[in-house]
This record gives structure tokens, C-alpha cells and sequence, in this order.
């Protein structure tokens, strides 16, 4: 190649990087509400992190006794914590600024991945799908480890590719290390290491892979001796678990992960038509739809398994989703999200050979299945980019915040807080708190008694299908045990203060 075209191809190379780039860039800022203090399981994550930073060991700092962690696998809140000391202790807006940095360098890796799999036409296709994905957007600057593990999977993904060409133990070594600190981050990372020593293997690549066996291991081995000395609360013990035995369990997974998986590429079609909508109409459609879609990605992931460049997109995929279908909850679909770029492979190649099939003379049909999923992934992604889901969630969230901020000013009753959200309640009034262990009235009124616990923060349906609050019945029981003293409404949202009376006995 002469140098004046290598340098053009480098330019056009550039150009469509900075596209990508810019493209995430601005869905991440739309989809991020800077000043949110970490939700939920974020909360957890960046107590952790806090814990680490200021060198109390990985503990629940929030709790009244501190106790050693063991749900959570250390990898974001150790990378959170360290982005923390360089950037001046603890903060929700450098927590945000991080996920987002990683999601952008983990799009701008994954559209090298696709390139890896596909001609540059169609990569930088799948690439703007990548960063306009409604999904993906809207995780980008969460207080929260997908992030991390969306940068992590990107690179161990693609280093693989290089290490099939390469072969070698040191860099083997070097893949096993990255994969290991997948799997710390989210334990689905596991997925991913079987997926890259399948295709370590089919390359014959046997040294590199019983390396990175090895050294992914070794990573791996001081969490696992950490959560067998901890022993509660772990997710490992939790595989398999159900109400209703494995195969019941498989059963209801496989069929809420196929109503799932078309939403993550296409907009929550279906959600809103099966747990939104009574119409029983809407309901066969959508189901129809979901179907139709799940079963279109499926034969696409079998269809890679035959093509050596795509192999691994296919067998991420499916391992990822076996484990998913053991799993005994869901996260009302959050799992699925690191799996969008090997869907939008799947869709493509699932596409590319419904389109053969029906004409098959037809010129380029990865561009055209590529531009079919980008077209049809698009009124969601902009509707969703256009109505600032971000002051959406705050509003949601805004009387919990409202609580926290009238407790942090009550210096006067100094004992923790008792809420479903001990995390958030910690982060924002900075005095310990402690979720109700039982449903029984009389074992949290033990609880309150022995923590002596100030407040009780009642809310109610901040998401959809929240269970039901134990302290709701509680308050409702025991009502001259508390005494409320604060309350707000969002429509069919409550969140109360209660106040323990001195007197209150077991």
C-alpha cells in the first residue's frame, strides 16, 4: 500500500472513531444526572469503594458493626476507590465521570472488535448501534460495575483475537490476568473466560490457554478463599436456587430472558406490553415480537460458531446466558445489558441468513442486516435521548433524597436509620443504617431495640414491582411504637419518616 493511501485510510480510520466517540460521548452527558448520589446497588458498590480508599478493608461501613463484605466482587469498587484518591476522596459527580469514561473507551474497543469480525463498513455500523444503543446509554454514567465490566469485556475480547494470532505464555498470561479482573468485577465474567478458552482452543492455541487458565485463576483465588471465610450473603451459594426446584427455575428464566433480549437492542416493547399493558392483545403481539426476535439472535450466535472470526461473539453469548438461565434473579433484565454487542452480532448474522435464504443473490447482506438493526434500533434510542431520562429518575427519586436531607439535619437523635435502602440512607446523611432483617414486627422491634435505631424511612415503589416494605406493616402494627414526622407524595409513591418512641419493648 503506497503511503498516500495508508494515510487516508488512517484519516477515514480517525474520522470514524471520533464519530463513534463523540456519539457516546453525548449519550452518556444526556443520560447522566451528575449530582445523583449513587442508588441502589450503587450505593453499595461505592460504600465499598469508600471502605477500601480509607483503608478499612472491604466492609459494610454503612452497617453498625462494619461487617465484612461478601455479595459483591471487589473489582469496581477497588477501581472506584483508587479513581477516588487521584481525584480527591469520595464524590457521586467523579463516580459518574468515571463510568462514563469507561463506557466511551469500551465502545471505541468494542467497534476495533467488530472491525476484527467484519469489513470496516460494517463494524463502524455496529459501532454507532453500540453508542446510540438505548440501554447502553443509559447505564454509561451510573454509580454502578457495569461500566467497568463493559471495558473490561471489551479488552479481554479483543486481546483475545490478538492472542489466537499471537499464541505465546506470556501473553496468554497477560489475557488471563484481564480475565480475571472481568470476573472480579461481575462474576458473569466466568462466561468469558470459558468463551476465550473455547476459542483459544479451536486455534489450537493450547499453551496460551492453559495460561490464561491459570493466571485468571490466581486472580480469582483470593476472592474466592475471601467469600468461603465470610460465608453469608454470597451470590455463589445463590446459583441454581429457586422456589420451585432447577427446572422450574430454567423454565420461568428462559421465558422472561426471551420477552428481554429484543428490548436491549429495540426499546422496552415488550416490558411495557406484558408488565405495563392489560391488553391481552398487546400482550400476543409483543410476546410474537419477542419471539420472532430472540429466535432470529439465537440462530445467529449458532451460525457463528462455524465462523472461526465470530466464534467468540457466539459463545459469550450463549455460555453467558446458560448461567443466566440458573440464576435466581434477574434485575429486571440489567444482566443482559454487557451482551449488547454480541447481540447486535447475533442479530446480524441471524439476519444475514434469513436474507440469503430469501434471495440468495443479494449483494452485501451484512451491511444491509447491519443497517436494518441500526434503523430499527433508532426511534427508541432517540426518543429515549430526547426525553431526558435523567430528570426523569431524579423526580423519582427526589422525596428519598428530600428524607435524607431533613434526617442529616436532626442532630439531636444521633442512633442509625432503618430503611429497605441502607446504603443510600449512609451515603446521604452520613449516620449509620440498617435494612429490617425479617418481616416479623417483633423481630424488628428486637432490632430496633438492640441498634438503637432513631429512624425508620418508609418508601414505597421507587421501581416497578417493588416487594413489599416490611416497615410499611410494621408502622401500620406498631403505630405507638413511632411517631411519624415527615411524609411526601409522587403519585402513587410514599416516602414517610418515623421517629422511635424511647419506650418501644420487644
Amino acid at each position: 500500500m503506497v503511503p498516500g493511501s495508508r494515510r487516508r485510510l488512517w484519516r477515514r480510520h480517525l474520522a470514524v472513531g471520533i464519530v463513534i466517540a463523540v456519539i457516546i460521548a453525548l449519550s452518556s452527558w444526556r443520560n447522566t444526572d451528575f449530582s445523583s448520589p449513587p442508588r441502589f446497588d450503587g450505593a453499595g458498590y461505592a460504600i465499598l469503594a469508600e471502605s477500601l480508599m480509607t483503608g478499612r478493608g472491604y466492609r459494610e461501613i454503612d452497617h453498625p458493626d462494619a461487617p465484612r463484605h461478601g455479595h459483591f466482587p471487589p473489582g469496581y469498587p477497588l477501581a472506584l476507590g483508587l479513581f477516588w484518591s487521584v481525584t480527591g476522596g469520595r464524590s457521586a459527580t467523579t463516580a459518574h465521570l468515571f463510568s462514563i469514561v469507561c463506557t466511551v473507551t469500551a465502545t471505541i474497543v468494542m467497534w476495533h472488535w467488530f472491525r476484527a469480525m467484519y469489513s470496516p463498513r460494517v463494524a463502524g455500523i455496529l459501532a454507532i448501534s453500540l453508542a446510540l444503543n438505548w440501554t447502553w446509554g443509559r447505564t454509561s454514567g451510573a454509580i454502578q460495575s457495569e461500566p467497568f465490566f463493559f471495558l473490561l469485556e471489551g479488552l479481554a475480547l479483543l486481546t483475545t483475537v490478538w492472542v489466537c494470532r499471537r499464541g505465546g505464555i506470556a501473553s496468554g498470561i497477560g489475557l488471563g490476568m484481564l480475565l480475571g479482573a472481568t470476573a472480579l468485577t461481575r462474576q458473569v465474567g466466568v462466561a468469558v473466560i470459558a468463551a476465550v478458552v473455547i476459542a483459544l482452543l479451536m486455534k489450537g492455541r493450547w499453551v496460551s490457554a492453559f495460561s490464561a487458565v491459570l493466571a485468571s485463576a490466581l486472580v480469582i483465588l483470593p476472592w474466592i478463599i475471601w467469600i468461603s471465610s465470610v460465608r453469608e450473603n454470597t451470590q455463589v451459594e445463590l446459583v441454581g436456587k429457586g422456589s420451585g426446584g432447577v427446572a422450574e427455575l430454567i423454565a420461568s428464566q428462559a421465558i422472561f430472558y426471551t420477552q428481554r433480549l429484543p428490548d436491549q437492542l429495540f426499546g422496552p416493547i415488550v416490558e411495557i406490553g406484558t408488565v405495563f399493558s392489560q391488553s391481552w392483545i398487546l400482550r400476543r403481539l409483543v410476546n410474537i415480537w419477542a419471539l420472532m426476535v430472540s429466535a432470529i439472535l439465537l440462530l445467529g450466535w449458532l451460525r457463528t460458531l462455524g465462523m472461526a472470526r465470530r466464534r467468540l461473539a457466539g459463545t459469550t453469548a450463549l455460555i453467558t446466558l446458560a448461567l443466566l438461565l440458573i440464576w435466581p434473579f434477574t434485575e429486571a433484565g440489567r444482566f443482559l445489558i454487557p451482551l449488547v454487542p454480541c447481540m447486535l452480532v447475533g442479530a446480524v448474522e441471524g439476519l444475514v441468513a434469513i436474507l440469503t435464504w430469501l434471495s440468495p443473490r443479494l449483494r452485501m447482506p451484512r451491511t444491509i442486516a447491519a443497517t436494518m438493526v441500526l434503523a430499527i434500533s433508532l426511534p427508541y434510542s432517540t426518543y429515549s435521548l430526547a426525553s431526558n431520562r435523567a430528570e426523569v429518575q431524579r423526580l423519582t427519586h427526589s422525596h428519598f433524597d428530600a428524607a435524607c436531607a431533613w434526617i442529616a439535619m436532626r442532630h439531636d437523635a444521633p442512633g442509625p436509620v432503618m430503611t429497605r435502602h441502607p446504603g443510600e440512607a449512609y451515603w446521604q446523611t452520613n449516620r449509620r443504617a440498617l435494612a429490617p432483617t425479617s418481616n416479623d414486627p417483633s423481630e424488628i422491634t428486637r432490632e430496633i431495640t438492640r441498634r438503637q435505631v432513631a429512624f425508620l424511612l418508609v418508601d414505597d415503589e421507587r421501581y416497578v414491582n417493588a416487594p413489599e416494605n416490611p416497615l410499611s406493616r410494621y408502622v401500620q402494627e406498631r403505630k405507638r411504637d413511632v411517631r411519624e414526622v415527615w411524609s411526601r407524595e409522587i403519585g402513587v409513591s410514599t416516602v414517610r419518616i418515623f421517629e422511635v418512641v424511647p419506650s418501644v419493648t420487644p
